[in-house]
């Protein structure tokens, strides 16, 4: 079919006005091209606004921003992720700012909050605590299970993150140290970790007491450990270490009171005496007893102070200073009924020193 002159040159017109009109949009400061273009240099600018740009990357497709890098801490994870969501005001599809931010970033160190405590009676082990992962639990199950002849009861949660180095070799090493002892408990809690217990012998106590001292990679130990008829041998001068042997030596079992009345029954007062004994090696301040309230009368808190005082009596049996305690009632939704902590102690005024005129 030939197409008459006129009609050539109205298709050659309709072509050109197409192709100019494509060409025209490509161009146009308000074209998908030119709004990439605009918002990758205002991404990355902010990035450089708040020193990010030295680990973080940005890629725009359309208008949907994509992170990416491995952030030195959280602080500056929320900042870049902030830093390139305000990078150019929101618009919609057709024009504007970055309308999305897709986070493809990750931490140096994402350390999961990891805890673990163990206990041994009568030649088996309870252990308990945190991990972050399933695959950590398998593997302590099956190192308790190797190392207690009385067998092991497993029951961690999990907290998904990764362990900081050297939680593993730690946990090892307590439990390790844990089977030379007839009886005791350990404690790992951030960069701590203690043991405490009876030995068979004045020998196997030291050996304990020196291997936990040692320390594994960035974690720190204590020890408290004794013969049936000797003592510790030592003194804890760290408030954090201190409290972990308490709690260490208190165990896992709650402290039981007679129904609306401050009265322990003699399981609890066996286990906190215990506790005072371990508290009588510190010398790192003033321990906080709180017990928490029934309710939320004052007839509560007045109950939850006297059996603060209970417990207070049942620990300075072993051995410390009953100015060395205070007593407190913690509110009802507290997450733990009785709860130990640290008062630093106070720091003694020094004299001026005379000058000679």
């Amino acid at each position: 079919m030939t197409l008459s002159p006129r009609r050539q040159t109205a298709l050659i017109a309709v072509i050109l006005f197409f192709a100019l009109g494509f060409l025209a949009i490509g161009a146009s400061p308000l074209s998908a091209r030119s709004l990439e273009q605009r918002l990758q240099a205002a991404a990355e600018e902010a990035l450089r606004g708040v020193d990010a740009d030295r680990w973080a990357t940005v890629s725009l497709s359309g208008q949907v921003a994509t992170l990416s890098g491995l952030a030195p801490d959280r602080q500056a994870q929320a900042q870049a992720l902030d830093a390139v969501s305000s990078a150019s005001w929101a618009g919609g599809v057709v024009a504007g700012g970055i309308t999305r931010v897709l986070d493809q970033t990750r931490q140096a160190r994402e350390e999961a909050p990891v805890q673990f405590s163990a206990e041994k009676a009568a030649g088996r082990v309870q252990i308990s605590g945190l991990a972050p992962d399933a695959a950590t639990v398998d593997r302590i199950e099956a190192l308790a299970r190797r190392l207690f002849a009385g067998g092991a009861d497993v029951q961690m949660q999990l907290a998904p993150g990764s362990a900081p180095d050297g939680f593993e070799v730690t946990v090892q090493l307590v439990l390790s140290e844990l089977t030379r002892l007839d009886s005791g408990a350990a404690r790992i809690s951030r960069e701590r970790y203690v043991l405490t217990g009876l030995a068979p012998d004045s020998a196997t106590a030291i050996r304990a007491r020196q291997a936990i001292a040692r320390g594994v990679e960035s974690f720190q130990g204590a020890a408290l450990i004794r013969t049936d008829a000797g003592d510790f041998g030592v003194e804890i001068n760290d408030p954090v270490h201190c409290r972990l042997l308490v709690e260490a030596a208190q165990g896992s079992r709650p402290v039981s009171f007679s129904p609306g009345g401050a009265g322990l029954t003699s399981g609890s007062t066996a286990n906190l005496r215990r506790a005072g004994a371990a508290f009588d090696a510190c010398n790192a301040g003033s321990l906080i007893v709180a017990v928490r309230a029934e309710g939320a009368d004052t007839s509560d808190e007045v109950l939850a102070l006297a059996r603060a005082e209970a417990v207070i009596e049942a620990m300075s049996a072993a051995g410390p200073a009953r100015e060395l305690f205070l007593a407190e009632s913690a509110p009802q939704d507290a997450d733990r009924a009785l709860r130990f902590a640290l008062a630093p102690a106070p720091v003694e005024p020094t004299e001026p020193e005379q000058t000679e005129e």
